[in-house]
């Protein structure tokens, strides 16, 4: 797809969503394990970095539910980046259990670092109300705050990244930016304008994508959590923003996975399903 040297490559996927329930709208829960079991397949016939989870392995965090999902990650040849969403964190199971199952020791940072590549996770559900947070009092005042600003965000399924985190994460940026590296940020929720639907975007977007925009390493924030997805890119910055459809919408048989190869200055998505090809390249090169 691409005349550039590949220098690494890296499954896609987001929003399995498994539960054994009846389906819901576009939904299909049940059906949804067999999607993921084929985007295993095909991540198992190449050679890649790793895989990218990008949220919401299940609906809600049954143990039961999260066995089965388990079950067929477990086929893979590749290590696994997983970011958390917010339906991993619905149900009995608190957020060290579900962190643990999935081996995740800091649910945000640097999460790779490849050739001239650093691929950065941030973790939106930080401050939210899918459990019971040291920070809930401060998302049910940031609820309130956007409702009262007629932000169309301002819903208990998002959220946002803390204080403290956006601080790390800004380091992190300005330390790939001194180094002359390219940067991926992965993310559950919608942070880009027109990337996705407005009632999908973590509650601090605009603080979050004035971070990146001013970012000079930034090529791209790839996130799910809006199953129709979606793909914008800042006109005056550049960075891509790009919301992968959601795995359990499988109406229609269609299943939704991608391999992102990392060239020197670009990224080429190579799409299936309801994924589309396409190639992202570094406005600063």
């Amino acid at each position: 797809m691409s005349s550039s040297p590949v220098l690494f490559s890296v499954g896609l996927f987001s929003d399995v969503q498994y539960a054994n329930r009846e389906n819901q709208g576009k939904c299909r829960y049940r059906n949804s394990l067999d999607f993921l079991a084929e985007a295993v397949e095909c991540f198992n016939a190449r050679d890649l970095q790793a895989v990218i989870n990008l949220g919401d392995l299940v609906d809600s965090n049954e143990a039961s539910h999260l066995d089965s999902v388990m079950a067929v990650l477990e086929k893979s040849a590749h290590p696994f980046i997983h970011v958390l969403g917010n339906h991993d964190l619905l149900g009995p199971m608190e957020r060290r259990d579900i962190q643990d199952r999935l081996g995740i020791t800091n649910s945000w940072g640097e999460r790779l670092r490849r050739d001239n590549w650093r691929v950065i996770v941030v973790d939106s559900t930080e401050v939210s109300l899918v459990d019971d947070s040291k920070h809930r009092a401060l998302a049910n005042k940031e609820i309130a705050r956007l409702s009262q600003q007629g932000d169309p965000c301002a819903e208990n399924w998002n959220g946002m990244a803390g204080k403290r985190q956006m601080l790390e994460i800004s380091k992190l940026l300005r330390n790939a930016s001194d180094a002359g590296d390219r940067a991926l940020v992965l993310n559950h929720m919608v942070a880009g304008i027109n990337s996705g639907s407005s009632r999908h975007r973590c509650w601090n977007h605009s603080k979050l994508t004035r971070l990146l925009d001013a970012s000079s390493c930034v090529v791209g924030h790839f996130n799910g959590h809006d199953h129709d997805g979606g793909f914008a890119t800042d006109e005056i910055s550049g960075v891509h923003y790009l919301t992968l459809p959601a795995i359990c919408d499988s109406v229609g048989g269609v299943g939704a996975h991608a391999i992102a190869h990392f060239e020197k200055n670009s990224i080429t998505i190579e799409g299936w399903g309801r994924v589309k090809s396409r190639r992202l390249h570094f406005y600063g090169a």
